[in-house]
């Protein structure tokens, strides 16, 4: 079987889709190396990093080379892409067109299976953006369609998929992610101390990873350590993430209200390049993770792969990522996450169960199970 793959999130690997597709192609040509793999990207793409041995990288020429970016995308999605899959194929060769993102051609010469991580923008009306995005979203909305199967990331997103794209539930299949290989549990002590060191954070700190927009309900977070400090508990909370946008629906004032909560020496805004995500986890007392609502939700994983007690809002799907091995609190329960972070600060023996339990439901997940899964699927829809 030949598989095409969509790869134009291959030059990007720090990105939610960039880890996703080099996590699978890095394991497809390792549990089924009887297929050939050929990575399609934009030739645009600059300093595209080698493919993984069993896997062919072509780059692939646009229509024309004075298209804005969103236009060049587009137009790879829905004609150099399809173009370069009919060259590429014949009939004596069973082939599928695996595209790892929302984004499927209209038409494609062979089957198509499209990865859906999440459809935020139908489910949550204030991430819908501006003309661009909004008729973006109509386009691909209707694309998928096409797609002979859908996989997506939990089973909370299957659902939400069934109903918002009205597709039927036997043609989308959840493929629970991976924490990168990179996360593993470390030394604590040695972690503390470098981080002490890189980031100043000397006292028990509270971390978060992730989004600074609205859904990621990170006012909640900082009512609840205010109340924290207030009781004379003694603890920094770290807070990473970029801010992507000023609109205040979306962006909420974090500044602002750090300032007012009177949290300003307390709370800590840093930037943790990749190579630092480990270690910042294997460093702090507890990782929180409030969001209302994620695809899947990738961080609290990562936290549990590398040790960290997790403390997470039970929305969405990260019941399903977090499974019993966190403390899961109603998102907007300010209260209820009070006492969640209380008890972990202050009680050393239930931050080891939590330390203990995290790792072993890490452990259930691995990209080397993502890729049996999804070849799975790749397998039955190119031999329909």
């Amino acid at each position: 079987m030949q598989v095409l793959i969509n790869g134009s999130f291959w030059a990007e690997p720090d990105v939610g889709s960039g880890q996703y597709l080099h996590g699978l192609v890095r394991w497809l040509p390792r549990v089924a190396p009887q297929h050939r793999y050929i990575l399609l990207t934009p030739s645009l793409a600059s300093a595209v990093p080698p493919p993984p041995h069993g896997v062919k990288l072509l780059r692939v020429r646009p229509p024309s080379t004075r298209l804005g970016a969103n236009l060049a995308k587009l137009a790879f999605e829905q004609l150099t892409l399809p173009w370069a899959v009919q060259r590429l194929t014949d009939r004596r060769e069973p082939a599928v067109l695996f595209v790892p993102y929302f984004a499927s051609p209209f038409y494609a010469p062979v089957p198509v299976v499209t990865t859906v991580g999440d459809i935020i923008p139908l489910i949550l009306p204030e991430y819908r953006g501006g003309l661009h995005v909004r008729a973006y979203m109509s386009l691909v909305r209707r694309t998928v369609r096409h797609s002979k199967h859908v996989l997506t990331f939990s089973m909370r997103s299957r659902d939400d998929i069934v109903t918002h794209l009205r597709m039927p539930s036997a043609r989308v299949t959840p493929v629970l992610l991976a924490a990168g290989d990179q996360y593993q549990p470390g030394d604590k002590e040695a972690a503390r101390v470098e981080v002490a060191r890189r980031y100043g954070l000397t006292e028990p700190f509270i971390y978060y990873v992730g989004g600074l927009d609205a859904r990621k309900n990170l006012t909640v977070l900082l009512q609840a350590f205010a109340l924290l400090r207030a009781r004379g508990v003694r603890a920094t909370l770290a807070i990473a993430g970029r801010l992507l946008g000023h609109d205040r629906r979306l962006f909420p004032d974090l500044d602002g209200l750090i300032a007012e909560l009177e949290l300003t020496t307390a709370v800590r805004r840093i930037h943790v390049p990749t190579e630092d995500g480990p270690l910042l986890y294997q460093a702090c007392t507890v990782f929180a993770f409030p969001s209302r609502y994620e695809g899947f939700g990738l961080p609290p994983l990562e936290a549990m792969a590398c040790g960290a007690p997790v403390v997470v809002s039970n929305a969405s799907s990260l019941p399903e990522v977090v499974g019993p091995a966190a403390i899961r609190v109603p998102p907007d329960d300010v209260v209820g996450w009070v006492a969640a972070l209380a008890r972990v600060l202050g009680d050393e023996r239930l931050r080891a169960e939590l330390e203990a339990q995290g790792l072993a439901q890490a452990a259930r997940f691995s990209y080397r199970q993502v890729a049996r899964e999804t070849i799975a699927v790749l397998e039955a829809v190119a031999s329909a």
